[in-house]
């Protein structure tokens, strides 16, 4: 009897050494913002060649004090739609009937900046999930991670190196005609003095 257990324990523990383990595939997406002279942001989400995807969704959370949805523009997918019921949240949900196998744009974001006030702000990523042809999790990250920091306005700095050679020969210059058109004015008024007197 112990002989037949061992034996049929040996037989599970083989059969399980035979299912293979599929190890979770990952993709790493590229974000891009730019942010226009005229207070336009675009968020742009793309995915590289070989990214397999069969569903992504996430949760794009930003300041409705600072930014205002204008639109949500998918580049990939055979159905999608978007959430913007709630002020500083964007629901992203994108279904293929194929997997997507050529780097493409998911989904580029455009805001209008409302604040003009504000120097920076923030995009965040977050309840992000997405699955394969097979229904298996892939792990779905971005390359500049899921907070994104946005610089809305720069100060100017200005450094030696933007500062012309000549600059302190023309201050020189501008200085020493300063000092004799003084000299010429004192001159005249005393000669002026003189001839009244």
């Amino acid at each position: 009897m112990k002989k037949l257990v061992s034996v049929l324990l040996a037989f599970f523990l083989l059969g399980a050494l035979a299912v293979p383990s599929f190890a979770a595939s990952a993709v790493t997406a590229d974000t891009s913002v730019v942010v226009s002279e005229d207070g336009v942001l675009t968020l742009t989400v793309s995915v590289p060649e070989g990214s397999g995807l069969a569903t992504f969704e996430s949760t794009l959370q930003y300041d409705a004090t600072v930014l205002e949805v204008q639109e949500v523009t998918y580049g990939a997918g055979n159905m999608t739609t978007s959430n913007t019921d709630t002020a500083g949240k964007i629901g992203l949900f994108m279904i293929w009937t194929e997997t997507q196998e050529t780097a493409a744009t998911l989904v580029t974001v455009t805001f209008r900046v409302t604040d003009s006030d504000a120097d920076a702000t923030s995009l965040i990523f977050t309840d992000t999930a997405a699955t394969d042809n097979d229904d298996n999790a892939v792990n779905f990250s971005f390359a500049n991670g899921d907070t994104l920091e946005v610089a809305l306005s720069e100060e100017q700095t200005i450094t030696d190196a933007d500062i012309p050679s000549t600059a302190g020969r023309y201050v020189a210059i501008g200085g020493a005609a300063a000092v004799a058109i003084t000299a010429i004015v004192v001159t005249t008024a005393v000669v002026k003095r003189r001839r009244s007197a």
